[in-house]
């Protein structure tokens, strides 16, 4: 594809000045020259120089990975930016030094005195030395360059790889890669990290895990020119911020200060009148995508010029094919990068950013390429009952298409400044902020998938360009206010990122990955096209030449269906409403609701919920060949056999941790102490035990079922009990319900055949010991789940 127009001007505005090959006053002889925003000059030896002709300017380091590790665990992916820094180039003495200064502390004033008090309060940080030359006029930049200052060796560790470190001896500046433009500079260095002892995620992504070869780029930027007006943060906003400590304020405001992170766009009129830009903000995407995806991708981040365009700002955004001879780390370019990991993995948008101001430079999103698979295998399992298999293979690609243009315009919403919002579900969809579950409906008593998501940005989306970017003239505060008014008028929820990710997160409308206004309600819904798609379950999904045993994997995100909405559901227990639009109160949810969300919640831990259908166990063959489990199979007891027990073992588990979480236990028996009609602990328990442990015993496939949730539950009763986030008054109720349980089975046990005695008793055992020491559970190595973000 031809290179747009703008894509042109670009690369001839920001050719490098050619290399020269010269011999210095040094002798130093057939060195490479890059003159740009620093001077830099690469010899015959591997060593670069840098002129000493930019003291005492700040500007901004980035490192970044051109190249990658290559897997999700670690999280080491190419194209990943680290922090930005603001540094200056200093001579003290002889020396030349790169000082990074202290962007969080400051004061905004221009009185001197006023701001040396900050700077010598705080502590900055010096990230390299090296002496000058006999001119003073250059110093060798590899005690920089060749050094992990992006943090690889910290990542490997925290990720349980062990105790790689730097090998410099294998490390070099690649002199290709020493770039200069007007605007920036880059090194770009091959660095190998060595260790003795291999880390199991570096051994499935290098060839020798004992040396990690990647590469690294150090990008020297200048700071944005003057004219980039901050905008306050407001919380009800929807945006990410910066945050900084300004001691010159007036001791009646608040001396934390919080901008807008965004990019600079003008109006070729300047005030509220639509207007064409001075320069569209243009994400380009990487040309190594390919089609259908790339087109699909290309779409979905083309979505944003509708937004911009209501903000007011003609044609403000634009999304093109980045150039195949453009570098997609240079930060002249908004890009979107394909990346490719060995395991299933997040996708994110990271930017560059003025740490002085807000303003973004540089947007960069990371899309995982193994995502779009997977919403196919989903979109596989649940048309495995069609007829037509044409037409399901179709419908697979649809769905899985559709995802990948909402996944296009959420990454790129986060490079544009925008947080997530966990509450736009419940609003008719109104935010590509939100993380999405495909619409999967029944039609005549055929599964329905033609619908799986909503097309373009939504009313959210509109409000929050309109308030971070819009141009509001003189009449900007007014402006600002009016907005949050009205989208409170029009019912918009917005709820981020901290009162919505967590499993015991308070807020009941705010939740990952579900859907609709009601959240217990859309749950006893899922849970019918879950038994329909499991009954229609069969190996007609599976591709042609593809070994049967591969079936069970795509059972996988079908049997847990439902694993999102329970969370969501959950949070009506001991849930709370609030917003963040200035209301001074908030309010449990009301007990009838979570009295009914509790009852939908227990009909998930039904045996004949958790039961497959009679037959489809069969169907489930072992691995072929050297075909192998993954992280993304069930796990099993039963060695390669498939363990229905076991997958109904992992479901349960998920329920009764959702319930059980013990800050949500916490607000259901301070709610109930403040109000005796609301939920309290021991109810919550007594209707657990009522559908576990206390129902008559079953028959068939079900009764192994039954007592593998017995289990479960007992176990989760006693991970609350035992939690150091649970509160005396919650362990004291915890600790009497399991008392009276091992009372009661007793007596069951006195009155029961052989087997169920046997069963009883060993609960009753495992309840005592449990009890009395933290580490004991009924079953002593649960089966883990597998991984289900992202979708």
């Amino acid at each position: 594809m031809k290179p747009s127009p703008l894509a042109l001007a670009l690369m001839l505005v920001f050719l490098p000045v050619p290399a020269l090959m010269a011999a210095d006053a040094t002798g130093v002889r057939q060195s490479k020259s890059e003159q740009g925003f620093l001077t830099l000059q690469y010899d015959n030896k591997g060593e670069v120089y840098v002129e000493a002709n930019r003291l005492n300017k700040p500007f901004l380091l980035v490192t970044s990975l051109p190249q990658g590790v290559g897997s999700n665990d670690i999280g080491l992916d190419r194209g990943q930016l680290g922090r930005t820094r603001m540094v200056q180039f200093e001579r003290i003495g002889p020396d030349l030094i790169l000082r990074e200064l202290n962007t969080r502390y400051r004061a905004d004033t221009d009185y001197a005195p006023e701001q040396r008090a900050v700077k010598e309060a705080f502590a900055d940080s010096i990230l390299w030395r090296a002496p000058l030359d006999g001119k003073g006029a250059r110093a060798p930049l590899s005690g920089l360059v060749i050094n992990d200052l992006h943090g690889v060796a910290d990542a490997l560790k925290a990720t349980g790889q062990g105790s790689y470190q730097l090998d410099a001896s294998r490390s070099m500046i690649l002199p290709e890669y020493v770039k200069s433009f007007p605007k920036n500079s880059d090194i770009d260095v091959q660095l190998t990290f060595a260790s003795g002892e291999a880390g199991a995620r570096v051994a499935e992504v290098t060839p020798d895990p004992k040396a990690v070869s990647i590469r690294m780029r150090y990008s020297f930027i200048a700071l944005p020119e003057q004219g980039y007006s901050p905008r306050d943060y407001h919380p009800q906003s929807g945006y990410l911020s910066d945050q900084y400590t300004d001691f010159a304020t007036a001791i009646d405001e608040s001396v934390v200060k919080r901008h807008l992170l965004r990019h600079r766009l003008v109006k070729k009129n300047p005030g509220p009148a639509p207007s064409e830009v001075v320069e569209p903000i243009v994400y380009y995407l990487d040309p190594g995508v390919p089609e259908p995806i790339r087109s699909a991708l290309l779409d979905g981040g083309r979505w944003w010029t509708e937004a911009f365009n209501a903000a007011g700002f003609i044609n403000g955004f634009k999304m093109e094919l980045l150039p195949e001879d453009a570098d997609p780390q240079d930060v002249r370019y908004n890009v979107v990068q394909w990346v490719h990991r060995a395991s299933r993995g997040w996708s994110y948008g990271s930017f560059i950013a003025d740490p002085r101001s807000g303003e973004i430079i540089k947007g960069h999103v990371t899309l995982g390429s193994l995502r779009v698979r997977q919403d196919h295998l989903i979109a596989r399992g649940l048309t495995a009952g069609w007829e037509d298999r044409d037409a399901a293979a179709k419908a697979a690609s649809h769905l899985a298409l559709e995802r990948i243009r909402q996944l296009s315009a959420h990454e790129i919403g986060h490079t544009l400044g925008l947080d997530h919002n966990f509450a736009a579900s419940g609003n008719n969809n109104a935010s590509v902020m939100d993380y999405p579950h495909p619409l999967i409906t029944i039609k005549e008593s055929k599964i329905d998938i033609s619908t799986p998501y909503s097309p373009g940005v939504g009313e959210w989306d509109k409000f929050a360009i309109a308030y971070g970017y819009g141009d509001f003239g003189s009449n900007e505060a007014a402006a600002l206010k009016k907005l949050l008014t009205e989208v409170q008028t029009k019912g918009l929820r917005y709820i981020g990122e901290n009162d919505s990710r967590s499993a015991d997160a308070s807020h009941a409308y705010a939740s990952l990955w579900d859907n609709g206004p009601d959240p217990v309600a859309e749950l006893a819904r899922l849970q019918l096209v879950r038994r329909q798609a499991l009954n229609d379950f069969n190996p007609a999904l599976m591709r042609d030449g593809e070994p049967l045993g591969e079936l069970a994997d795509a059972l996988v995100p079908i049997y847990l269906l439902t694993r999102y909405q329970i969370e969501a559901a959950a949070k009506l227990i001991g849930g709370t409403d609030y917003a963040y639009d200035g209301a001074y109160s908030w309010n449990y949810i009301a007990p009838d609701l979570q009295k009914q969300a509790l009852g939908t919640l227990l009909t998930t831990l039904d045996t004949a919920e958790l039961a497959l259908p009679q037959g489809l166990s069969e169907s489930l063959l072992p691995k072929a060949g050297n075909y192998s489990a993954t992280r993304e199979s069930f796990a099993s007891s039963l060695g390669v056999v498939t363990d229905p027990v076991g997958m109904a073992e992992v479901l349960s588990r998920h329920t009764v941790s959702a319930l059980l979480a013990p800050k949500r236990l916490n607000r259901v028996e301070q709610g109930f102490q403040n109000d005796g009609e609301q939920l309290s602990v021991t109810a919550i328990v007594d209707k657990l035990f009522a559908v576990t442990l206390f129902q008559e015993g079953k028959a068939g496939v079900e009764r192994g079922i039954w007592m593998r949730v017995n289990a479960v539950a007992i176990d989760g009763l006693l991970e609350a009990f035992h939690s150091k986030d649970s509160s005396p008054e919650v362990k004291a109720v915890l600790g009497a319900r399991l008392a009276y349980a091992r009372t009661q089975l007793e007596r069951k046990s006195a009155r029961s055949s052989e087997a169920d005695a046997a069963h009883f008793n060993f609960l009753t055992r495992g309840i005592t010991r449990g009890l009395d020491d933290a580490n004991q559970r009924i079953i002593s190595a649960p089966l883990p789940m597998p991984p289900g973000s992202p979708i």
